[in-house]
């Protein structure tokens, strides 16, 4: 089946893989043909595609699964890692798979309807709070993922080589990296973490809901919250939603209120950041580092920190 890959995909995976994405495009059609002949798959159109390309696929059988074709072999080994490691009831299964072409062929989730669905919010934080309280497990021994540390050099190489993040100010930056290099020191215990848990990447599935898409990242408990508390924000009461969804999550999750609000200002500058270096400002994310310095000045002495 021939396909004609979206030109906003083709832009994504280009400005972040370089040479290496005009190479995987060049061998795409081979790739596809391939992955139909090897598993026996009839694939249709893909989904909505970000960095990678999904799309469902029949089986000879006729059973629906969902092909996976991951750019970058590093976040094709993480991704991989941590389904594993997270395997569970929440996790989405992982069926077959080619390490050396970054293949994937997942279950198919059904009905497969995203958390970002459900109109309630109190109602959609309380489901991905149970969902990640029952998810997290304790950081396995040489698991070769990323940790936190890596989130802390990532914002020290920006404030080194800051000449423009504007509006975010080189100050700002400054002080997100101090609340994270102090956060990191004070890990009690650290956690494997999904690393990106979001409202689309939570699917409905029959009654109950399953994640797909995990970073895999090491760090504590508070810092899986963060995603989700900087996605699918309304235009107005951002402040008050953000405030709500933390309160769930603390009581539902037994967090720290304090490390979820420094976690959440200093990534929110981070991601901010990441959104530059792209070439674009997500104003969603500009926000909630207002958001987050309004919170924090109203449950903890901030400026105590610095």
């Amino acid at each position: 089946m021939s396909y004609k890959l979206p030109d906003l995909f083709i832009e994504h995976i280009k400005g972040v893989h370089g040479e290496e994405a005009s190479e995987w495009l060049n061998n795409f059609e081979g790739l596809i043909a391939d992955c139909e002949e090897m598993y026996g798959l009839h694939i249709q159109q893909p989904f909505n595609l970000s960095y990678n390309f999904v799309a469902p696929a029949t089986t000879s059988d006729g059973s629906e699964v969902v092909l996976k074709v991951v750019v970058d072999q590093k976040e094709f080994e993480a991704e991989l890692r941590a389904l594993r490691l997270l395997s569970g009831e929440s996790t989405v299964k992982v069926l077959a798979f080619d390490r050396e072409r970054g293949i994937m062929i997942l279950e198919r989730i059904q009905p497969g309807q995203t958390l970002a669905e459900i109109e309630d919010d109190s109602k959609a934080t309380l489901i991905a709070a149970n969902v990640m309280k029952k998810l997290i497990i304790p950081a396995p021994v040489d698991s070769n993922l990323s940790t936190v540390l890596d989130r802390e050099y990532s914002l020290k190489r920006i404030y080194q080589n800051y000449t423009s993040y504007q509006p975010v100010s080189k100050a700002t930056i400054e002080e997100a990296l101090f609340i994270t290099e102090k956060l990191n020191t004070s890990i009690d215990k650290p956690y494997l973490l999904h690393g990106d848990l979001h409202h689309y990447n939570l699917l409905a599935n029959g009654d109950s809901w399953t994640v797909i898409d995990p970073k895999g990242l090491i760090g504590d408990r508070e810092y899986e919250v963060v995603q989700y508390l900087l996605n699918k924000l309304p235009e107005q009461e951002v402040e008050e939603i953000t405030e709500k969804r933390i309160d769930i999550f603390v009581d539902v999750m037994n967090l720290n209120r304090e490390r979820v609000l420094l976690r959440g200002y200093s990534h929110a500058v981070l991601a901010t950041c990441w959104t530059i270096e792209d070439g674009n400002i997500n104003d969603d994310f500009l926000k909630t580092i207002q958001v987050f310095k309004n919170l924090l000045r109203k449950y903890i002495n901030k400026d105590a920190l610095l």
